[in-house]
């Protein structure tokens, strides 16, 4: 029963095609495509050769490189010409940090980063309202949530924190204004 099959099949086949050609591209698999890809022009020597990139040191100004002493200062002053803060303010009783200030903090991270001679001492403060050690316990909880950030980068142990609490206010005055300004942790490089 098969023989009959097959012979019927073949044929059907036969009997379709007007040509040799014709048979072959019904029976035969279509062949795959290939394609050659031209690596000629991508070899990695070619590409070296291609890249006319040039690269401008991101690292000490020119006043800087001759005076080893006064190296960190030079680069935290040219740091502080950035639009980076080195104060970064909270809100009423608050420990919580936004992201436009981890924004500010991952800027620092990427300096210590780069300087890897330099510390960074965090001062966390606080206004007037509260007793002295509350202030002193949130003074010092504002800046280790800056620490915290810093920590991801492992740069935890290369920063040092300490609180003032209320015993350094900006503005000394008694309103919204001034307590604002005092609720803050400070930046300081050493």
């Amino acid at each position: 029963m098969l023989k009959i099959m097959s012979v019927t099949t073949t044929i059907v086949l036969l009997s379709s095609c007007s040509s040799v050609d014709d048979l072959y591209k019904k029976v035969l698999p279509k062949p795959s495509v290939a394609t050659i890809e031209d690596r000629t022009e991508n070899t990695q020597e070619n590409v070296i050769e291609v890249d006319q990139s040039s690269f401008q040191s991101q690292g000490f100004s020119k006043r800087s490189v001759n005076t080893s002493g006064m190296v960190e200062p030079v680069v935290v002053a040219d740091f502080r010409n950035t639009d980076v803060s080195f104060v970064l303010y909270f809100s009423y009783d608050g420990t919580e940090i936004d992201e436009d200030s981890t924004k500010q903090i991952i800027k620092h991270v990427n300096f210590m980063s780069n300087n890897p001679a330099l510390n960074l001492r965090l001062e966390g403060h606080t206004d007037e309202r509260g007793t002295r050690e509350y202030n002193l316990a949130l003074g010092e909880n504002r800046a280790l949530s800056v620490k915290e950030i810093l920590g991801l980068y492992d740069l935890s142990l290369r920063v040092e924190v300490i609180s003032f609490g209320e015993e350094k206010p900006i503005l000394q005055r008694h309103d919204e204004d001034a307590w604002q300004k005092n609720r803050r942790v400070e930046f300081v490089y050493q």
